[in-house]
């Protein structure tokens, strides 16, 4: 490759990091977005539930465990902003957060298993719930 040619692919390059860099999101960020879409396609589904699905809801609910306990070992932005002294509580809280949520999540799986349906969508509920009030209390606003 001469000169010529590099310095173009060079600048083609730098950009494409910049821009991949701009759009990049955390872990966590990429866990909570898998959650929120395994979430509303449960929810949907629940919605009108057919035994015959239910390896699909179980599968939507190990997405929503699994996504839950990454985000667990995981430290919010938020965290970042709070002054030093307050930080560790706030994490404390959030690792309790998550873990009461994952506590729901396996309550949904069980009722998914032994097909009760409105069991599910209460949990539903009370998993949306949980979600709200971790976003409002440990998500920067946009």
């Amino acid at each position: 490759m001469n000169a010529r040619s590099f310095i173009p692919a060079l600048i083609a390059l730098s950009y494409f990091i910049v821009v991949v860099a701009a759009n990049a999101s955390t872990q966590l960020e990429s866990a909570m977005k898998q959650m929120s879409s395994a979430y509303k396609e449960l929810s949907f589904d629940l919605q009108q539930p057919h035994d015959a699905n239910k390896d699909h809801y179980l599968a939507l609910a190990g997405t929503l465990k699994a996504e839950a306990r990454t985000s667990l070992g995981l430290v919010p932005k938020k965290a970042d902003t709070l002054p030093a002294d307050q930080q560790g509580a706030m994490v404390k809280a959030y690792q309790k957060s998550m873990g009461d949520l994952i506590q729901w999540i396996d309550s949904l799986t069980q009722d998914i298993q032994n097909s009760q349906w409105d069991d599910a969508r209460k949990v539903m509920a009370a998993i949306k719930q949980q979600m709200i009030y971790g976003h409002k209390d440990f998500r920067i606003k946009d």
